[in-house]
């Protein structure tokens, strides 16, 4: 039976076979890494010797323009992609590969792409001029990049609310005539989720220091 490989971003996994051919199995490489994650695309990449030719399905496999492969997966602690080989014979080998699923690591928020993580961040009030805010996830290997919605910034009582992902001049002529030293709060920032993904909260704070 011909080898199939199918790897995960940099990871390799079991895979085994289902059809009257006796099994045979994929070279492993990391078999704890097979893990997609639920609320982004994960991208996959196929590699098939000698076929006929293949089809890959399963839920929340796309195919893009490309000709690359995206799971989405959907609820539950584990998906499935299926790969249907068929040879110059005519027979058929189906593969199933398990995926486990897992949430997204927890976020955290960034001002003009700077970001702490255990204290707080340190700007000039100028540096609030049209600053952006973002997100991140820390040492996360899928390229993702969410559009920011809207977010909030809070000092003491006083609360601006903002939609987009740009400080607006309201929020900058108020930021201007804090004094040195204040501490500004930004939270409620919002992303777009899939339905199966639980939006995650962000929060940070900036320290203004002249």
């Amino acid at each position: 039976m011909k080898k199939l490989l199918l790897f995960l971003l940099i990871f390799s996994f079991h895979s085994y076979a289902q059809d009257t051919i006796p099994a045979a199995k994929s070279i492993i490489a990391l078999d704890k890494m097979n893990v997609v994650y639920r609320g982004v695309p994960n991208p996959i990449s196929i590699a098939v010797n000698g076929e006929k030719s293949y089809l890959v399905y399963g839920k929340g496999v796309s195919k893009k323009e490309d000709g690359s492969y995206v799971l989405r997966p959907g609820s539950g602690n584990e998906t499935k992609v299926f790969v249907e080989i068929e040879n110059f014979d005519g027979s058929k080998v189906v593969e199933e590969h398990i995926f486990r699923i897992k949430g997204l690591p927890a976020p955290i928020g960034t001002l003009n792409g700077e970001y702490s993580t255990n204290g707080y961040l340190v700007f000039t009030k100028e540096q609030f001029r049209n600053a952006k805010v973002g997100f991140i996830f820390l040492y996360f290997l899928i390229d993702v990049d969410f559009p920011i919605l809207s977010f909030t910034i809070v000092n003491n009582k006083k609360e601006i609310q903002i939609n987009g992902d740009t400080i607006n001049e309201e929020a900058f002529n108020f930021i201007k005539n804090l004094k040195k030293n204040s501490i500004i709060t930004i939270k409620d920032i919002r992303y777009p989720t899939s339905p199966e993904a639980i939006p995650r909260r962000i929060e940070m704070k900036v320290l203004l220091i002249e």
